[in-house]
């Protein structure tokens, strides 16, 4: 869910990385951290030059983090990377956690500031953040395996599944519009964000039946399958739709699909509050932001996870280890234009299952925002390129996006690779 966060952040420092191994998914290799002294993997004659023009634009515009507007010469990526975060985070633009993974190998993985500040406990590269709406691949790609076990048709009307659980009867307006138009934003349901009571019944426990009830009689924003417009609303349709044809909870589902066939230990969804020991919310720095109750985020933002298994559900994808090739194909593959400014005003041509679609410098990039009351986030995947970007923030004011922007240009940038191999 996207809103608009106020205020600036203030000064914290990086806590130190860990050496990190995945296990059945390809290894990340090496060591990133954050404090001088700690030894990082070093490429032999390398240079870089290296500048970015003017900061992104976003649907929700947090305190603006510039693109990169310096020169330098290393000859390390993950040191240019670490400087780059230490920058922001001294003068108050990052709090949170980031991994860069390119081929497997680990360039980055840090942390900095808070994750709760009444009882001074850092934010460490392996917190649990809410991922805010970074859930919408996840529950995109749940209905897809349904799809493939027979269970739902993308393109069937999405009432029959909702009815009597969910709704005694059918709206009028909503009996053409299909389970594939709710992932995309299509549907033309208005987003439920955008109700006067969303932000005052954000931190009270509800139901999937009463979450639909708050917009089931708003009129539609457009003739379903016309235009584009993000709304959070379909994608907790999307989810009623996963429990209707499982007859489990959404999480159990979440775990059964994907959260436990791939080893994701620190990803999931609860009704309540993440495991304890989570990062807690602010709107800014020493702001703490109302508490979220997981019912009222659900399926379209409910999701909790850490940077490690975002990179590793990422990964999944480029080894066809979360779905057969097709339905990762399917996944990454356009469904709707995005309005002339991008989709959530960020740089897209097109909205996928959960997935923005762009290029960054030529190569393929997919990749999704979160903002939800007291956080931010965005995972940047570059498929042909094996290269993985998280940053996971619990400072909504954060701009996620544009720093993930920042180190997936480094990690592309051609004069840091090897031209020699030693």
């Amino acid at each position: 869910m996207e809103n608009k966060p106020p205020g600036r952040m203030a000064c914290q420092t990086f806590s130190k990385a860990l050496f990190v191994r995945f296990g059945k998914m390809p290894e990340f290799q090496g060591r990133s951290g954050t404090l001088p002294g700690e030894k990082m993997s070093k490429y032999r004659n390398i240079a870089w030059l290296l500048a970015i023009g003017a900061t992104l634009t976003c649907a929700a515009t947090p305190v603006a983090t510039p693109a990169i507007a310096t020169s330098a010469v290393t000859d390390d990526p993950a040191g240019a990377m670490r400087t780059y975060l230490r920058d922001l985070a001294a003068t108050g633009r990052f709090t949170g956690a980031a991994l860069v993974v390119r081929r497997g190998e680990v360039l980055v993985r840090t942390a900095a500031g808070a994750a709760d500040e009444e009882r001074g406990i850092p934010n460490r590269p392996d917190t649990v953040f809410r991922i805010a709406s970074v859930t919408k691949q996840f529950t995109s790609m749940v209905v897809l395996k349904l799809r493939d076990q027979g269970l739902l048709g993308l393109d069937d009307p999405v009432c029959p599944y909702l009815v009597p659980a969910y709704l005694k009867r059918c709206p009028t307006a909503w009996r053409t519009i299909t389970i594939r138009e709710t992932l995309t934003h299509t549907s033309g349901i208005p987003d439920i964000q955008g109700l006067p009571d969303f932000y005052r019944e954000l931190s009270q426990p509800t139901t999937t039946r009463a979450l639909i009830q708050r917009f089931v009689h708003e009129p539609l924003d457009f003739k379903p399958g016309t235009s584009w417009k993000y709304s959070n609303s379909g994608y907790i349709l999307a989810g009623a739709v996963i429990q209707a044809v499982t007859r489990q909870p959404y999480g159990t589902v979440l775990h059964n699909e994907i959260t436990g066939p791939l080893n994701l230990r620190h990803t999931g969804y609860s009704r309540g509050n993440p495991p304890a020991g989570y990062a807690k919310g602010y709107l800014t720095l020493g702001s703490p932001a109302e508490p979220i109750n997981g019912s009222q985020a659900f399926s379209a933002t409910g999701i909790y996870s850490t940077v490690d298994d975002i990179a590793r559900w990422d990964r999944a994808f480029g080894a066809a280890e979360v779905a057969p090739a097709a339905t990762v194909e399917q996944a990454f593959t356009p469904q709707a234009p995005c309005p002339a400014a991008g989709c959530l005003n960020l740089p897209s041509s097109a909205y996928a299952f959960g997935w923005l679609v762009d290029r960054l410098h030529g190569h393929r990039l997919r990749y999704h925002p979160g903002l939800l009351e007291g956080y931010a986030a965005s995972n940047m995947y570059l498929p042909d390129d094996d290269i993985v970007v998280v940053v996971l923030s619990n400072v909504q004011d954060t701009d996620t996006n544009q720093i993930a922007r920042n180190l997936a240009t480094m990690a592309l940038t051609p004069s840091w690779w090897p031209r020699q191999m030693s």
